[in-house]
């Protein structure tokens, strides 16, 4: 297994966002600011939150190695079929002297694991259909995101460092080897999710993997939102 160690994500360009809430969380924003940061992994608890919230296989993306026909590689060589199997399969390890045989039927799945991360969850089109499949009620219209996610790291600060806010990109998970992966695990899902037009914003915890989303007051990220009545 895999796991991403960095996450770059830049991005300056303002756009209005949409988050749904139930009216009472909604509210209690917008008369506190209260709101949840919510953990990348607790959204695998699909138990929880259901298939339309929550993915099993949130935060990964899969590298698949196979050869049409079969064939041997040998790991002391410096092929593609080499390296992946290096790195993703016996990393570590004294492979100079070892070949491998794979049958025409054979796939080598490497997974490869974000960190856990803090984010936040939002779409670019408000849609009353998906709101209600996410069980809300109410709509909040995000009119300045970087002053917004500012305001929230600020107050999260000696938590996490903030790394962006971008737009979700809906893409198969499973990839071969000679076409790896380009985007962050944390910013892929599967094309059955592209409905909910989602963004996000991320941080990476500065001290350790979070174990528990963030309920916090931002009294400041207040002005930089409002009620969004269609």
């Amino acid at each position: 297994m895999g796991r991403e160690k960095s996450l770059s994500i830049i991005w300056t360009l303002i756009v209005r966002l949409y988050k749904y809430l139930p009216r009472k969380y909604l509210e209690a924003f917008l008369r506190r600011g209260s709101l949840k940061v919510g953990t990348l992994y607790e959204y695998r608890n699909t138990e929880r939150y259901g298939d339309v919230i929550g993915d099993k296989d949130e935060g990964l993306h899969k590298t698949e190695l196979s050869l049409a026909g079969g064939g041997e590689i040998d790991l002391g060589h410096n092929s593609p079929e080499a390296e992946f199997i290096r790195k993703h399969i016996w990393p570590d390890r004294q492979t100079s002297n070892v070949k491998v045989v794979l049958s025409k039927a054979t796939r080598l799945i490497s997974l490869t694991h974000s960190p856990d991360l803090y984010i936040y969850c939002m779409s670019s089109r408000y849609d009353p259909t998906v709101m209600r499949q996410f069980g809300c009620d109410a709509c909040l219209e995000i009119l300045n995101p970087s002053a917004f996610f500012g305001a929230i790291t600020h107050r999260i600060r000696h938590k996490a460092t903030f790394e962006g806010f971008v737009a979700v990109r809906y893409m198969s998970k499973l990839t071969h080897y000679t076409k790896p992966h380009q985007d962050h695990p944390a910013t892929m899902k599967d094309p059955e999710f592209a409905y909910q037009n989602e963004w996000r914003a991320i941080w990476t915890p500065t001290k350790r993997t979070p174990r528990e989303p963030l309920f916090i007051d931002v009294q400041g990220a207040i002005r930089h939102c409002r009620l969004y009545t269609p």
